[in-house]
């Protein structure tokens, strides 16, 4: 499991280094306690370089600040990672195309401005990780809104700025649901699948896979599309939806398997079955 670093914690800046230290000490810890829940990355749209935490001082200068405890920094050694979207997931990647993302505070003095990390955070549907550096940020859930040209719509992100925010009833309901996945199974017949395949000379390899396939108990329907791809799984949706190409050929044969995921994480684990055991 991964967090997303909410870049808009980084302000308030601390007046200085010192204060910046005692801030970390608690994200570290935050960290600490992620890391027991089995997060193991956390995913930032900026390098460790660009995160500043007061003036002239970055979390890149924390983290190798020998004044630091080292049991707090090692909480944070190669754990913010980038980038904030890994480029195999396309899904995700069109979904933060098609609109934009916007945070704001009135009562905290904070405009309407792009956030980046909550954003990755709704659509991995995981939670984000703050500096605590305002009130605000230490709140356990963020609204985000999000605009697209047919709607303006307020959605919400879990968010941890302690280890207090793990206790949080609604938080630790919802990591629990993270770390395990239960798939349903469809109640569909292989031999009762739907099966829809274009009539073009690739029609066969295509009816051998299908007929593979529709073996999966994750699997409710197929059809013939037309994609290149240079791996088994080229496209994976919330909606339950894998692109799966025949990447071994040239001629750029696919299938469009509607699976019984009811979410991305779901979608996502029924897309490494299948690539484990027909790819």
């Amino acid at each position: 499991m991964e967090l997303l670093f909410n870049e808009l914690s980084a302000e308030p800046l601390s007046e200085d280094k010192y204060a910046a230290n005692d801030k970390m000490k608690q994200f570290a810890e935050t960290v600490g306690d992620a890391r027991k829940k089995g997060f193991q990355f956390i995913r930032s749209h900026l390098s460790i370089s660009e995160i500043p935490l007061a003036n002239n001082y970055t979390l890149y200068d924390w983290i190798n600040n020998k004044d630091i405890p080292i049991l707090y920094r090692e909480f944070l050694f190669d754990m913010i990672i980038q980038p904030f979207i890994k480029d195999e997931d396309e899904e995700v990647i069109d979904k933060y195309i098609e609109a934009n993302y916007f945070f704001e505070d009135k009562e905290s003095g904070i405009a309407k401005t792009a956030c980046t990390g909550l954003a990755s955070a709704y659509l991995y549907e995981t939670l984000s990780i703050s500096l605590s550096s305002a009130p605000v940020w230490d709140k356990t859930k963020l609204p985000i809104i999000i605009e697209t040209d047919e709607e303006t719509r307020i959605e919400s992100v879990f968010n941890a700025s302690s280890k207090k925010s793990f206790e949080d009833k609604e938080i630790v309901e919802y990591v629990e649901n993270l770390g395990n996945v239960e798939l349903v199974e469809t109640d569909i017949a292989p031999e009762d699948k739907k099966i829809h395949l274009a009539d073009h000379h690739g029609k066969k390899e295509l009816a051998e896979l299908a007929k593979q396939l529709k073996n999966s108990p994750y699997v409710v329907e197929m059809r013939s599309t037309n994609w290149r791809g240079k791996k088994f799984i080229r496209k994976i949706r919330k909606d339950g939806t894998i692109d799966i190409v025949l990447y071994k050929t040239d001629e750029g044969y696919a299938l469009w398997v509607q699976t019984t995921g009811r979410n991305l994480r779901e979608t996502k684990a029924i897309a490494q079955i299948l690539d484990d055991k027909y790819a």
